[in-house]
Order: C-alpha cells, then structure tokens, then sequence
C-alpha cells in the first residue's frame, strides 16, 4: 500500500511539472496587452464626409461615419424594409461591416493592401512591380503629402509624384478586354443614323429640361435658365452648354432631347426622362426622416427615380406604341438607344447629416437602376449605355469642407470617392447578371470615373487651367465655392472663360469638361464594351444578321 502511494504521488508530481513548462501554460500566464484604436477627430466645422467626433452628432452638410447605425425610426425608407440581421444580402450587395470582402470586391478605405501573392480587383492599377501605362496615376503606398502643407493652389500633383500612404488606388472601374479581343476603332464607324430614337433618364447630369418645367428649383436658378438658355440649344440645363447627352445627339445626328414635361414637345425622336436632383430613395423617405441638410439649389422634396420610370410606361402607352401590336413596339424598342445617366449620386449628396447605413443606400441605389433596366430590356431594348458616377469627392462641394488629411493624391476627398467606388463596383456587378439574363442585348458600362479621372490627372493637356475652383460662384470661399451662396444666387458671378474650368458650380461640370468626357465615352476605351463594338452590332442588326 505504501509503494501505491508513493507510486501515486510520483505520478503528480511529474503532471505537475509537465503543466508547468506546457506552452499553454505560459501562455495562460502571460500578460495580455489590449491594443485601443482611438478614431481621430477632425477640426471643428467639418461638414463633408469626413469622420465626426465620437459621442457628437455630425454637423449639418456632412456624412456619417462609414457604417455608423441609424436612429431609431429614421429608416428604412417606404417600401423598402432593411436586410434582416439573419438573412443573406441580395446578390451583388455590400457585405456586412467587418465580414470578409467577396472576391473582386474593393477592399473599405483605409484597409491594407493586397497581398503580394495575390490578384488585385477587377479594373485596379497594376501591382508596384508592373509597369504602369503612360499617363496612368502614381502606383499607392508611397509616404504621403505632409500635413500641414496644401498642394499648390490650381494644380494636381506632377506626374509621378507619391500618393499619401494608405489611401486606395484611383481604380479605373472597368475590367480588361480578354486578350487578342482589341474592340475595334471608333473611327471606323460612322456613328449617324445608327438609332432612330435616343430614351434617356437620370439626374442633372443629363436633365435638359424637366426639373424646370416641373417648379424643382429654387427661384434663382431661373434666372441663370435666362442667361444661358437660347433658340440654338432648347431646354433648360445646370451648366453653361451641352451635356454629355447633347453630345451624343450631335454623334448620332438626332435632334437634341426634349423634355418628357414639355407638352408642346414632339417626341418623334425620342424623349428625355431625367430630372435635375432626382434620388433612388423615395420622395416620402426625404419628407418624414430627413430633416436636416442642404437642399442647394433644389427645392426640399426632390423627385423618385421611380416617377422617370412611370413616365416612360405612360409615353409607351400613350404615344410611342400606341395602336401598334407588341411585337411591333418591341421593334421599335429594339431599333432605339437607351441612356442611361447618373443615378443615386444625389441621394449621397441629399443625405447630410443623416445616419443612414451607407451599405443599404448603395444597395438601394444600385437596385433602382437594375430595376429600370429590367423594365426597358423586357420591354425590348437591346442597346444599352449604363453611366457609373463620376468621383463625387472631387468636387468643391465636398472638398469645400474636408481636412487635408482626408484628401488622395489627386486632392480629391478619399472618403466620399469610397462611397462612388463601391457604387461603381456594384452596379457593374449587377450588370453583368443582366448580360447573362438578356443575351441578345448589347448593355455598355460608360466608366464615368475613369473619364474623370484621365482627365484629372492630366487636365492640363485638356486645356484647364482650374481642376478644382469652380467658374461660377460668390468670388470667394475656398475654390471660389460657398454653400450658401450657389450659382445664379445674389452676389456670384462667372468667370470669362469657362473652358479653361471643369467645375461649373461645384456640383455639375462646364460644356467642355463633359466634351471631352463624351469624346472618352464614343471614340476611346472607357466603356465596356466600347461604343463602336455596340455600333458594329447595330449596324449589323440593320444589315439583317443578329447581333
């Protein structure tokens, strides 16, 4: 008995000892270090999308944090409920905050960059070792401008200079062609008479017209109308001339839009459906939840995308299919042009110190503008050009607000361009769903931002002279822009010379920035598919062979 207890404690001892020096053991034993990520407060009066004080609400004419929670109450909109917090996100979505990305997806602002061993996104710059192609914008991960130093006034940083350290790339936004697919020159097509009609819809980047019509604008916005309207160009527009939707008139040799709300207009030609300050969110969301913000020069409820939507039912209904079988109105569909403008850029810019989910509003945005595809394509339409949104944080209006710290390497705010990006990013997403639903339409994605962005960066060869200040505003202010003090409102002025400007007011662009975007979107390669491939196939329709 007395060899078993000994035998015993033996064995004790020896367990004992081997807990001791286990790793686990040590592990248990060690001292946890608890690491506090302290968010930084920007100056006083930031009023854009720049990161607000922890515990204060956001001023007046800013952003909320990127994925900062609702109020209660303050959302979801009418009629469309929030994801619940157990079920799966739509496909094409945002995944949820702190979840893995999706492959393809870009990475949230401010996340480290991509493994070496691994594939950057679809339409990103090439890695650091690739050699960037001439006139493309400096590779990320170079020590960033100092703080307390400003770029030089009216000038971008010199080819080749680093960007700040941390911040994404300036992705172009749209995939390669696959290799040995060059799409042909669009000097090798004659772009007239291609498309007997020309729909388009979307916001003040492509309204000639209905907004006005409709009473949508604050009373000094008609005086500006008067200055600059005239016979040789009808309508009403934000801007000192064309849009890129005049342009593509001019290319196509069609008569230039009208607006759907003129009633003594004649439509034989096609029809403009977009309406100046339009937003995905409906009209009754902004009316009951949103009551703070700056309406600018809009007046406070603005107008549903959806009402451009039941516009275009009405006029099939009404005039351009009336009497006709449907078969034949499909005809008439399948022989016109869509085009689609700007959509859910207002939306960002209306929802000023709000605390909507960023991940839904883009969620919400983009399914608005599949919803209306859906609509035109089961209606027949088979030539399709989807506009993204251009980079929102290069314009005055938000850089107006914005630290230093928070601008890129082409001095433009990083964190609204994260909000567009990952708009972009699913809106091409969902398009490629309806490539592969409607096969025999021909759907082209015209990449807003990478137009934008080749000229940006080399403004200087386009003509500018100013990237950023604006030609018409109060004549003082950062980039001669004040909020409260808009174009055509008592006191502003214009410049001389508005081709020498991109930025018209702050908030839209001149007639000879959206020239040159519109000699990018038809005759250069951003958009894909090109524009000449979608004329190939049109001219090939019309030759009698399928596209």
């Amino acid at each position: 008995m007395a060899d078993s207890k000994y035998f015993l404690r033996q064995i004790a001892s020896f367990i004992l000892l081997f807990s001791i020096c286990s790793p686990s053991f040590a592990h248990n034993k060690s001292t946890t270090t608890t690491t506090t990520t302290t968010t930084p407060t920007p100056p006083s009066g930031c009023s854009c999308p720049c990161p607000c004080s922890s515990g204060s609400s956001p001023p007046s004419g800013s952003f909320p944090p990127l994925g900062s929670p609702p109020p209660s109450g303050s959302f979801p909109p009418s009629g469309s409920p929030p994801l619940p917090s157990d079920s799966s996100p739509p496909s094409g979505s945002l995944p949820p905050s702190g979840s893995p990305p999706s492959p393809g997806s870009l990475p949230p602002s401010g996340s480290p960059p991509l493994p070496s061993d691994s594939s950057p996104p679809s339409g990103s710059l090439p890695p650091p070792s690739s050699p960037p192609p001439p006139g493309s914008p400096p590779p990320s991960g170079s020590p960033p401008l100092p703080s307390d130093s400003s770029p030089p006034s009216g000038s971008l940083p010199p080819s080749g200079s680093p960007p700040p350290s941390g911040y994404p790339p300036f992705p172009s936004g749209s995939p390669p062609l696959p290799s040995g697919n060059s799409p042909p020159s669009s000097s090798q097509f004659d772009f007239k008479n291609c498309f007997s009609r020309i729909f388009a819809f979307g916001d003040s980047y492509t309204d000639t017209g209905n907004a006005q019509l409709m009473g949508g604008f604050q009373p000094f916005i008609s005086q500006l109308f008067s200055q600059f309207s005239s016979g040789q160009l009808p309508g009403y527009r934000l801007c000192n001339g064309r849009l890129v939707i005049d342009f593509l008139c001019d290319a196509l040799s069609i008569p230039t839009l009208r607006p759907y709300a003129d009633s003594s207009a004649e439509f034989s030609k096609g029809v403009n459906f977009a309406i100046a300050g339009s937003t995905t969110l409906s009209t009754d969301f902004f009316t009951q939840f949103i009551n703070k913000g700056h309406s600018l020069m809009w007046n406070a409820n603005p107008e549903s995308c959806d009402t451009q939507l039941n516009w275009f039912n009405k006029y099939i209904a009404e005039k351009g299919c009336k009497g006709i079988h449907e078969e034949a109105c499909r005809g008439e569909m399948a022989n016109s042009l869509f085009w689609i403008g700007e959509m859910g850029g207002n939306d960002y810019a209306r929802l000023y110190g709000s605390h909507v989910l960023h991940k839904l509003l883009i969620t919400q945005a983009v399914g608005h503008v599949h919803k209306l595809l859906r609509v035109i394509l089961d209606k027949g339409a088979r030539f399709i050009v989807v506009q993204g949104l251009p980079p929102a944080g290069c314009l005055p209006l938000h850089l107006s607000f914005c630290p230093l710290k928070d601008r890129d390497q082409y001095g433009c705010s990083n964190i609204a361009n994260s909000l567009i990006m990952a708009h972009n990013e699913l809106l091409q997403a969902k398009l490629e769903e309806l490539r592969r639903k409607y096969s025999n339409a021909m759907i082209i994605y015209a990449d807003y931002w990478k137009a934008y962005q080749t000229i940006l960066t080399n403004y200087k060869s386009y003509q500018f002279e100013q990237p950023f200040d604006v030609c018409c505003g109060a004549g003082g202010g950062q980039f001669n822009f004040e909020l409260n003090s808009l174009c055509g409102s008592a006191g502003t002025s214009t410049c001389k010379d508005a081709n020498k400007y991109i930025n018209w007011d702050g908030i839209h662009l001149t007639e000879a920035m959206y020239k040159h975007v519109s000699d990018l979107f038809f005759h250069k390669d951003h958009c894909q598919p090109s524009f000449a491939e979608l004329i190939m196939k049109k001219k090939q329709m019309m030759m009698g062979s399928n596209p």
